[in-house]
């Protein structure tokens, strides 16, 4: 995971965005979550580059660091939004998080739910490239 993070919060108008629903989906949190999400972690900098290795020094570390980033989840702040459109975010969203618990199974070694998981994912979003190379159907 990448935070990305501002000093001023962030309009989310959504007739501006090309691609709102699924943006939006990969929102987490708002200022607040991200600042309980971080706290009293150092950052990042050229002389302590603590993400570039990270997965080599704690291979697992995933499955430490994303149910802590489901437990933060919150609702994006939509602007110019209507009932429809927040359900094509939610939906958007489940999948997503679906395919991101999937993950958690694969790494914990649960075959059976990673396997049940993906198929759900590749059934209703089978032409994202992304999913689709996650279980070895390449990005074409």
């Amino acid at each position: 995971m990448l935070l990305i993070g501002s000093f001023a919060p962030i309009d989310l108008n959504v007739p501006r965005i090309a691609s709102p629903a699924a943006l939006l989906a990969t929102w987490v949190t708002d200022r607040v979550g991200l600042t309980r999400y971080v706290d009293g972690t150092p950052p990042v900098t050229d002389d302590q580059p603590r993400i570039e290795y990270a997965t080599w020094v704690r291979p697992k570390e995933i499955t430490r660091v994303l149910p802590r980033l489901f437990a933060l989840r919150t609702a994006p702040p939509f602007q110019g939004a209507d009932e429809a459109f927040r359900a094509a975010v939610a939906d958007e969203r489940d999948r997503l998080w679906r395919f991101y618990g999937a993950g958690l199974h694969a790494y914990n070694g649960e075959r059976e739910l990673w396997a049940r998981e993906m198929k759900r994912v590749m059934i209703e979003e089978g032409g994202n490239p992304y999913y689709r190379w996650f279980v070895g159907g390449g990005l074409q």
